[in-house]
């Protein structure tokens, strides 16, 4: 267990504290999803399935480090490690995050400390060979992350995707985060399950301006149709929700039972 000094600022002195970071427990997954659930609640890029990601990556065995900060036995900060694939084959990479402080002790370098434990323990105990995440650039240079134009990740801004090699040799390829990551966001969710509910053999009609349709276009779960209308498309919703895509597939294959349209083919590939 690593021991840290941390000092906190107060209106008339500075009070000392022994912080402890050290591997999960059972007992510590309760609080963990507290912690990030209150972390990221208003995060302006928080999607509030942050807890959700930690969850399925250890329920697959893929939370390879989770580490907590302590003060006085208190957990008050989480950060996870996963592995990556890169599409050349390189193997002992890893992706950082989420990364969660509790707010009232947020900009006091507890995140900072989780970081640097972490890199620390894959690059010396698991020996990775390197690491990515998705963030600032302005935050995550102090920790010699940086943009390698070889490394990429195809729905990630390229200036938000950032990589740390622990060796010479930088691998050259598209990386993919666990697919723990593919998790909807609550408000997208909604969507999806709106239209499994209004569906109708030739798609629902839709604000193809909202910013949840255009996402959901993006990612492939949404098909635009003629007359403002989109249509679902199950095979690529699994990849994010198989429980919905299984639910959208029942409603389908009940539309087909009804109206034999050969246009079904297209909203199944």
């Amino acid at each position: 267990m690593l021991r840290l000094p941390l000092h906190f600022r107060c209106a008339k002195n500075t009070i000392r504290y022994l912080m402890k970071i050290k591997p999960e427990n059972k007992d510590d997954h309760d609080v963990i999803s507290e912690i990030t659930l209150a972390a990221f609640k208003d995060y302006p890029f928080g999607q509030q399935i942050e807890h959700l990601i930690i969850d399925e990556l250890r329920e697959a065995n893929a939370l390879t480090v989770s580490l907590v900060a302590l003060i006085n036995d208190q957990v008050i900060g989480h950060i996870a490690i996963s592995p990556v694939s890169i599409s050349d084959g390189t193997r002992d990479w890893y992706g950082l995050g989420p990364v969660s402080v509790l707010p009232e002790f947020q900009g006091q370098g507890i995140g900072s400390k989780l970081i640097k434990t972490a890199l620390s323990h894959i690059k010396n105990r698991i020996g990775g060979c390197g690491c990515v995440l998705v963030g600032p650039p302005n935050f995550f240079f102090m920790f010699s992350f940086a943009n390698y134009p070889q490394l990429l990740h195809e729905d990630i801004s390229q200036e938000l995707f950032l990589s740390l090699p622990f060796t010479k040799n930088v691998p050259s390829g598209i990386v993919k985060f666990h697919p723990a990551f593919m998790q909807l966001p609550e408000v997208e969710k909604d969507i999806v399950a709106d239209f499994i509910i209004n569906y109708v053999i030739a798609g629902v009609r839709a604000n193809l301006k909202k910013p949840t349709i255009q996402r959901l276009i993006e990612k492939g779960i949404l098909m635009e149709t003629s007359g403002n209308k989109v249509m679902l498309r199950p095979a690529i919703l699994a990849k994010y929700d198989p429980y919905l895509a299984k639910v959208t597939q029942f409603r389908l294959s009940e539309l087909s039972r009804v109206h034999k349209n050969p246009f079904m083919m297209a909203i199944k590939r």
